[in-house]
């Protein structure tokens, strides 16, 4: 059980920086839509207004900072470099993220299920694991947690009137 919780651990303090910089939009972003408002061949918008340029700006700043705090506390110099590409990484698949669901109809704000709960933390994990490697238990156990904490911190977010649905 032990070795479980560290693990655990691990693979919350490894993937923090992601999940930072994956709800700052919520918080600070707004402003200008990131594809300008242009739509594709579909007629339907590239990434939608609620992907924007303060958002992905503040996602990978403060995944960044976290790197950076971890790296200054307890982690190797190695942090700072996974919390910069885990924020960018963030930031790429929640915009590869919507750019399927506005493919698929979906309007921003509305739900695809997965999809919504994991874009952000598979881009993270894979530009971060260029340059901090983690093991397959520790991938696994991130893909497991993900989903759940999710969806809690929206609901949150939405009884906070954070965000204006509750996924």
């Amino acid at each position: 059980m032990i070795d479980f919780l560290i693990a655990l651990g691990w693979a919350i303090w490894y993937v923090l920086p992601a999940y930072i910089a994956n709800a700052m939009p919520t918080i600070l972003g707004g402003g200008v839509p990131i594809d300008g408002g242009k739509k594709m061949g579909d007629g339907r918008p590239v990434f939608g207004s609620h992907k924007t340029v303060r958002g992905f700006g503040v996602g990978v700043l403060f995944g960044s900072l976290v790197g950076f705090v971890q790296a200054a506390t307890l982690g190797p110099i190695l942090r700072i470099c996974s919390g910069i590409l885990q924020g960018l990484g963030a930031m790429l698949g929640d915009l590869a993220g919507s750019f399927i669901k506005r493919r698929k109809g979906i309007k921003p704000g509305d739900p695809l299920p997965l999809l919504d709960q994991l874009d952000f933390v598979l881009g993270a994990v894979a530009l971060s694991y260029l340059v901090e490697p983690f093991s397959l238990i520790t991938f696994l156990l991130i893909l497991s947690i993900t989903p759940p904490l999710h969806v809690l911190t929206n609901v949150i977010a939405y009884l906070l009137k954070i965000k204006e649905k509750p996924w």
